[in-house]
């Protein structure tokens, strides 16, 4: 006599590997298993200010992306002149990590890992040497409105894995589960 497998076990089992390979092939073009998360920003940096994005990354996660100041013109504080030499005074562009940042916001002398000062248009990529908290920060030292479009891209190997492995063992357990209630039953 054959032993009948329940409906529900049969279709699990067809449609593990389905979703597996459906997560898989939807990364077809990161080839290492990489995944990545954007965040796209237009902001507005009013005299003397900043705007920080804290992205939480493992050591090897690369952080890249670019940006552009885009605005016709500043207005002085106090002013509703607008000048034509708002391309004379960039932004600040900065990466810290987390005991870095609070030493900036501080005040204090903190060492960025990396930096560039006075910048109009940039594309950047850097790879965070540790894991933690990671702040990318635009910053207005000068008297003038600045408008900053841009995009920050983080791309991690450990996000996709982790995602894969932990999908692989809640189906794992979710089969032994009805496995174990099916043989009871007999």
């Amino acid at each position: 006599m054959r032993k009948k497998i329940p409906h529900l076990l049969c279709l699990m089992v067809i449609l593990i590997p389905m979703l597996l390979t459906a997560s898989v092939s939807g990364h077809d073009d990161d080839l290492q298993g990489e995944f990545k998360s954007n965040i796209t920003h237009e902001i507005i940096l009013e005299a003397l200010s900043w705007k920080a994005f804290p992205l939480q990354c493992a050591a090897g996660d690369t952080l890249s992306g670019e940006f552009i100041l885009t605005n016709n013109g500043d207005i002085f504080v106090g002013d509703q002149t607008k000048y034509d030499n708002w391309l004379l005074t960039g932004i600040d562009f900065l990466i810290l990590d987390a005991s870095n940042y609070d030493l900036w916001i501080s005040d204090l002398s903190a060492a960025p890992l990396f930096e560039m000062q006075t910048v109009y248009e940039f594309a950047w990529s850097v790879e965070t040497p540790s894991d933690g908290m990671w702040y990318v920060i635009y910053f207005n030292d000068s008297i003038f409105i600045k408008q900053v479009d841009g995009i920050i891209y983080h791309t991690t190997q450990n996000g996709f894995s982790f995602a894969l492995t932990l999908l692989c063992l809640i189906c794992l357990a979710f089969i032994l589960t009805l496995t174990f209630k099916f043989r009871r039953k007999k």
